[in-house]
């Protein structure tokens, strides 16, 4: 694990929802998931970098006691009981209507993304993004559109959509190159419109979840 994910200032308590959970505790998939909701928070406030975000999360799902998971949250402020989640930076939806629209770069996945496209092209490239989780959706719906998603070569697709008139396809293969990738599960609906994923050119460099 990188240094700078082990070394937060040890001032504050763990914020995984057990402060008292003894170290050699096995953690469970919640207690992941919460830290990754905590990481998350703090890369959209700005308080983690991108690189610093992606270490800790790799991190995250690489442990396996409560011990190893307490240093990731340290330095960040505790969750407040019952207050609402801050909204995902990026989690408008994507809409294309008679345009081209497209999501790519260094941008943070939430769980779920919307695209719908009518009579236009939406383009979601993941090839780069930074996924503030292991597991996220997509819903892609095309109505008389076209909708593309570039996914990292090791990548484990899960295509539930169906079509009408249309057309759902990966061109690239269903295969990822190993099993240690993103989840990426696609649903929605195509009608008379066509849902194409594709791989190639990047594969994301996490090599162990859990």
């Amino acid at each position: 694990m990188p240094a700078a994910a082990s070394q937060p200032s040890p001032e504050r308590g763990f914020q995984a929802g057990k402060p008292t959970a003894a170290p050699d505790l096995r953690a469970a998939d919640d207690d992941r998931d919460r830290v990754a909701s905590i990481l998350a928070e703090a890369l959209a406030t700005g308080r983690l970098t991108a690189e610093e975000h992606s270490e800790r999360l790799e991190a995250t799902y690489g442990a396996r006691t409560m011990g190893e998971l307490a240093p990731l949250t340290r330095d960040l402020p505790a969750a407040t009981d019952g207050a609402a989640p801050a909204p995902h930076p990026d989690a408008a939806p994507v809409h294309a209507v008679f345009s081209k629209i497209r999501r790519g770069g260094q941008w943070p996945v939430p769980p779920e993304t919307y695209v719908r496209s009518t009579f236009g092209a939406a383009v979601i490239d993941l090839r780069q993004a930074v996924f503030t989780r292991r597991e996220v959706v997509i819903h892609a719906d095309s109505f008389f559109g076209k909708i593309e998603i570039l996914v990292p070569d090791n990548a484990i697709v899960q295509e539930t959509g169906t079509a009408l008139f249309g057309k759902r396809s990966q061109p690239g293969g269903k295969r990822p190159q190993g099993d240690d990738g993103p989840i990426v599960r696609i649903t929605g609906h195509s009608l008379f419109g066509h849902v194409k994923v594709m791989r190639g050119g990047f594969k994301w460099p996490w090599r162990d979840w859990r």
